[in-house]
């Protein structure tokens, strides 16, 4: 039995952000381009976690104050901005919708510091702007380091995390990018060291750090010579009567600049298992480079969405929609009992919102590939 049509919504480097419409069928599944809504640099979304006919997004320019916006999203899926305020610094890469829907919070990468925003009684609008945490530190990577780089923001509980990429105490140099809290357990990927981490979430006044449990690399075994790899996304698939084992997914990010530096596999996802202890399950390469980032998506949380460049360039359609359907063998995969269909799209997504069900968002940068689920962790190619 295939679910309904799913509207995926892409925020872009560019002036729009992008709506298009995803119909499982099986080999016969479709994604086309709906329509693009005015929208810019929206680098990062995210749905209202009460109202999905809400989107919000960061507005990250590389030369001027950033900002963020609001949107309502209509009944066909397009968007329209309805408010848009400063975030108080530069570059805010992520944003965070927080306290049952009434505020959010976004960190702002370049300038340091970390903004929360009140939204009035109807969640949609800015009416004022709460706490502005500035902080001052550095780590010994100076070329990335030489000061605090804030990159996201998680609520877990009454406390809101924020993983400092450029501050960072342990392992020192690694840069946390993302973090995963839950039950009692960080789980934090390392942009720069390449790792996911485990430790246990310390009380709020302790500031010594806490000892590592796990710390175990991201990468593939086998990488191309001279290559550069930057970890992007974590997040952790929550357990459900569909799929009751709950397992850790971490992005592999090759930004080697030479094709040769390049796997033709593409980029992988890293898949770890939590118990009995923190463990690599194993990694599925995506056919994707500069994977940015996963997600699931879809009304049993049954679909898994990773984005990034094309691996090969014939990928890419000139369809006068912009999007190609591949049903190739390449496509029909079983990634942790996920049947995959690739979808190869050529405008420069960078993070795609998942309507239906349990929002979902991730980075991407210009293709991207839906994966359903049919059970829980075998892999086959």
């Amino acid at each position: 039995m295939w679910n309904n049509p799913i509207t995926l919504l892409g925020g872009t480097y560019t002036a729009f952000i992008n709506t298009y419409s995803f119909v499982p069928n099986g080999p016969l599944s479709t994604l086309s381009l709906v329509g693009q809504s005015p929208g810019q640099s929206s680098t990062w979304i995210s749905l209202h976690p009460k109202n999905c006919s809400l989107l919000f997004s960061t507005v990250e320019l590389a030369t001027e104050p950033g900002s963020i916006a609001s949107f309502i999203i209509d009944s066909g899926g397009l968007v329209r901005q309805i408010d848009q305020t400063p975030s108080f610094g530069n570059s805010p890469p992520h944003l965070a919708i927080v306290n049952d829907g009434k505020e959010v919070i976004a960190p702002n990468y370049s300038s340091g510091n970390v903004a929360s925003h009140i939204l009035g009684e109807d969640q949609a609008y800015f009416v004022s702007t709460g706490n502005l945490v500035t902080f001052n530190g550095s780590g010994p990577n100076r070329a990335r380091q030489a000061s605090s780089h804030p990159h996201e923001a998680v609520q877990y509980g009454d406390e809101v995390f924020i993983p400092d990429l450029g501050a960072d105490k342990q392992p020192l140099g690694s840069g946390p990018r993302h973090i995963v809290p839950l039950k009692g357990k960080l789980y934090t990927i390392h942009e720069m060291g390449n790792t996911v981490t485990e430790q246990v979430i310390p009380p709020l006044d302790d500031t010594e750090p806490q000892e590592l449990l796990a710390n175990i690399s991201t990468l593939p075994p086998t990488v191309p010579p001279g290559s550069l790899y930057n970890a992007a996304e974590l997040f952790v698939s929550p357990p459900s009567i569909h799929y009751p084992t709950p397992y850790l997914y971490g992005s592999n990010r090759n930004v080697s600049p030479l094709p040769a530096q390049t796997d033709p596999l593409g980029d992988t996802i890293a898949i770890f298992a939590l118990e009995p202890k923190l463990h690599l399950v194993r990694h599925v390469h995506t056919g994707l480079q500069q994977l940015r980032g996963v997600s699931l998506g879809g009304e049993h949380g049954q679909y898994v969405a990773a984005a990034g460049l094309q691996v090969e360039a014939s990928r890419c359609s000139s369809a006068s929609m912009g999007v190609r359907i591949s049903n190739s063998s390449r496509a029909m995969m079983e990634w942790a009992r996920r049947k995959s269909l690739a979808l190869y799209g050529p405008r420069p997504e960078v993070t795609i919102s998942l309507r239906v069900g349990r929002p979902a968002v991730f980075s991407s940068e210009g293709t991207y590939m839906i994966f359903s689920e049919s059970g829980e962790h075998a892999f086959s190619y």
